[in-house]
This record gives C-alpha cells, structure tokens and sequence, in this order.
C-alpha cells in the first residue's frame, strides 16, 4: 500500500539493479563440483548483525538481492506491471537476470508451497509438478468436473501465469471460458499465491452453482479486493454489481448508468 500510494516501487527497483552484482554467485562456489547448482545471493539466507557493522558495506549486494527476492514474491503484480512498462534495455536486462538468478528459486518455493501445503478443499483437489512447473487443480461437483493447469513461465513471476484447460464434463463452454478469465486475472493482477488464487476461484465457483450470479462488470461472483458479493441491483434491468465495481465504473465512465441497460441507476 504505502509503495503503491508513494509511487515508490520504480525507485526502489532502479535502486536495487544498481546494487546488486551482475554475478550474483557465491565465489567460493564458482570452481565447486560443475553439475551441482551453485549458490548464490538468492538461494542462501542473509545473516546481518547489529554488532558488525564495519562488514555492512560487503553485504550490501546480497542485502540488495535479498530485498528484490522478496519484492517478487511479494508483490508480483506490481513488479510485473513496472516491468511490462519499462523501456525496451532496462526490460530485457530484467528478464534476464530473473530469469537466470530468481525465476527457478521462485517457482521452486511456489510449487513447493502447494505440495506442502495444508489447506483442504471441499470437492476440490489440488497437485503439483516442480520439474514441469505445473499446478492442476480438480473440481468436482455431482456431475460436474472441471480441471484446471496452471503453468508457472520460465521467467516468472515477470511473465504471466497461463491457465490451460483440462477435463470438462457438464459446463457450457462460455461459462468455462470466464471461469478460466478469473482465475488467470487473479493470477496476473493481483499479489497473491497459487492457493489464494484457487481458493477464490472455488468460492466464485461455488456461489455459481448456489445460484449467486456473476457481477456484469468484472464477471466475478466474489470481489478480487474486498471478497463481495454483488448487491447493488439496477432498478431497470434487474442485474447486480459489487458496490466497488459501480464506483470504479461511474468514476471512469463520469457517468450514473447502468453498465448493462445505460438507464439512470437509483
């Protein structure tokens, strides 16, 4: 919040590349056996101490590291964005340094994150594959299954979570395709895990087959931010949007309609 509100996170980056070796391998492991990965800044912990500060200014490159190790985990969305709008040298100097130093160590944690994690759905199974960067999750409800792939890019998380489809028994292809748009929007856009992501896409799912219709403005059962359901019923057409989306909507669009029918909303 305070780097987006502070507009910060482009000086913060810029600072970071300055900081960090184009190298960030550990020296004493450069000549180690060859076919063992060698460590580097991002795969091994920082120890800092108060009581040493005369070292401080040789630890400034893994410090650097170690802090861009945690923005791109933290905040993808909004590492991803300032890199899609970065000019064509400083783009392409990214990708390739995250994708050499940052990408294999993040994907590992994330696919590890599924494997180990603990949370369980109900009439929804979740699996993982670190040698193919692969999470597939299952949905079953009566009749109903749905499967879904999510491959993690070879530059993640720079580049876009792709969510593929699997088996589908018993849902209409328009219903499944939007189903598929929000979760690899959630996945894109926001600055959340695999988990999250699956973890809401089951609840929008689920309100679906409760009856709850879509928001008509993000497609969405349940909000991406705030996790609402749609109230906000238009008079005339009878639709309804989550109050966050209406507000976004009349403040782009400087307009009080209804997205659907254009009547004046009450």
């Amino acid at each position: 919040m305070y780097l987006r509100k502070t507009k910060s996170l482009n000086k913060l980056l810029y600072h970071l590349f300055r900081l960090m070796p184009e190298n960030p391998t550990y020296a004493e492991t450069a000549s180690e056996v060859p076919n063992k990965d060698p460590k580097t800044f991002f795969t091994e912990e920082l120890q800092l101490s108060i009581r040493e500060t005369a070292t401080l200014p040789y630890h400034i490159p893994h410090l650097a590291c170690s802090v861009y190790h945690m923005t791109l985990k933290d905040l993808p969305a909004m590492v991803r964005l300032w890199w899609n709008s970065s000019e064509k040298r400083v783009f392409n100097i990214v990708d390739r340094f995250t994708s050499k130093y940052v990408s294999s160590v993040l994907s590992f944690q994330e696919i590890s994150s599924v494997q180990t994690s603990t949370q369980l759905f109900n009439g929804m199974t979740v699996k993982a594959r670190a040698t193919t960067r692969e999470v597939m999750a299952t949905y079953t409800i009566e009749d109903i299954v749905i499967e879904l792939i999510i491959q993690l890019p070879s530059n993640y998380p720079l580049g876009s979570i792709t969510v593929e489809s699997g088996k589908r028994v018993g849902v209409a292809v328009q219903q499944w395709r939007n189903w598929m748009l929000q979760l690899s929007t959630y996945l894109t856009h926001q600055n959340g895990s695999i988990m999250e992501g699956l973890a809401l896409w089951k609840n929008n799912v689920d309100k679906r087959f409760e009856g709850v219709e879509d928001c008509m403005i993000c497609f969405s059962v349940i909000h991406g931010f705030n996790y609402s359901l749609p109230k906000k019923a238009c008079r005339t057409c009878k639709k309804k949007f989550h109050s966050a989306c209406l507000y976004k909507w009349f403040t782009s669009s400087n307009k009080s309609t209804c997205p659907l029918c254009r009547e004046t909303f009450f």
